[in-house]
């Protein structure tokens, strides 16, 4: 849970955009910082497409599973997502060292489109999906039998 939390936080920053203040004390020589080792190897890689692992079909129950019309039923292929009345493209997909996924996606949907960071984390077991919200709301899914 706390890693959700550092990936929505990811999100949320990520959704702002910067200022200034006006005060030139407040600008940051950009040259001046340089990361250290570690915060270069804890850096997102970038990905050509869904991981395997997460895809498949994803709903809240088993049940749900077998109705075609839940609207909490989740597809996800290598470079499509489709949501219940949406579907989105993934124009950027990274992967940090616990294997979060931040995604940025084109999204269309009842119509209307859109783009949107969402995050996405498997269970250690690889059998609920986590996906999570900039503004830190979040819905669990278990993985559908094939």
């Amino acid at each position: 849970m706390v890693r959700i939390m550092i990936a929505v936080s990811a999100l949320a920053l990520a959704s702002c955009t910067g200022g200034t203040t006006g005060d030139e004390s407040d600008a940051i020589d950009e040259a001046s910082i340089e990361p250290d080792a570690s915060t270069v190897a804890a850096a997102a890689e970038p990905l050509a497409a869904m991981p395997d692992e997460f895809l498949g079909r994803w709903d809240l129950t088993e049940e749900r599973c077998a109705d075609p019309a839940s609207d909490m039923r989740l597809d996800i292929a290598a470079n499509e997502i489709r949501y219940y009345e949406s579907a989105a493209v993934p124009t950027t997909i990274t992967a940090d060292e616990d294997g979060i996924l931040m995604v940025e996606h084109s999204f269309s949907g009842e119509g209307e489109e859109w783009t949107e960071m969402l995050a996405y984390e498997l269970s250690e077991d690889g059998e609920r999906l986590t996906v999570s919200q900039a503004d830190g709301s979040l819905s669990i899914r278990m993985r559908c039998p094939t």
